[in-house]
């Protein structure tokens, strides 16, 4: 019975956070053809170099929400380090920041890839509604 339990709460979870990427993905798919005729829009142009920092803005924004929903729809170190990585590189890119939390920003970013590079070597293990799945093995050595 609990187990049972247990599997059911799982399911619907996973089926939760699939509704969650979905509702993500059309919000993306909106603020995407916002972007476009921003872009396309004279008077975005205007505004000097504070309009292209806004359309960088937004797309690294509308970047990070699709690597977010990669994130909830396979559940692997590998995303959680790609979501984490865009929105660092957003900061280091857009945000005004000082010189030495920028040096921190570019230490973090470096910490994220050894930790890809060296740390997921072996074969991961994904939760699913059906138990736990083994992923394929991350990037190798001889790659």
């Amino acid at each position: 019975m609990r187990k049972k339990f247990q599997d059911r709460m799982f399911e619907i979870s996973y089926l939760f956070e699939l509704f969650i990427s979905v509702i993500v993905g059309v919000a993306i798919l909106l603020l995407g053809i916002r972007l476009a005729i921003d872009t396309l829009s004279i008077s975005m142009y205007s505004k000097g170099i504070s309009g292209l920092v806004e359309i960088l803005d937004d797309a690294i924004i509308l970047a990070i929400g699709a690597e977010l929903i990669k994130m909830l729809c396979k559940h692997t170190p590998e995303t959680i380090i790609e979501v984490l990585a865009f929105a660092l590189a957003r900061q280091l890119i857009v945000g005004h920041t000082a010189p030495w939390e920028n040096l921190v920003t570019v230490f973090a970013i470096a910490v994220l890839f050894a930790v890809r590079k060296f740390l997921l070597k072996r074969k991961d293990m994904v939760e699913t509604p059906d138990g736990l799945v083994e992923v394929g093995a991350t990037k190798t050595e001889e790659e």
